[in-house]
């Protein structure tokens, strides 16, 4: 199992190597598991809006619509022939 993933994947797995007992080791991995599966849904729930809203997302994230930024390419490609 040592070699199934990035080892420093594995280190970040746990807060510590030091603890009381096997309980406590299996529930600070379930914590922490639940922790990165809140922290995943949240980020792809960003793509999904991204998705659903391109328009918008497009414009806020480049300052520009897709129709602009394809004619403004289309512009420096025509200026580039003539």
């Amino acid at each position: 199992m040592s070699n199934s993933y990035d080892h420093e994947l594995k280190m970040n797995m746990l807060d510590t190597y030091y603890f009381k007992d096997k309980k406590q080791t299996e529930k600070m991995l379930n914590e922490n598991r639940a922790k990165l599966t809140n922290w995943f849904l949240f980020e792809m729930q960003k793509y999904q809006n991204a998705e659903k809203n391109f328009d918008q997302w497009f414009t806020e994230y480049t300052g520009q619509s897709f129709d602009e930024m394809l004619n403004e390419q289309m512009s420096e490609q025509e200026g580039k022939y003539e």
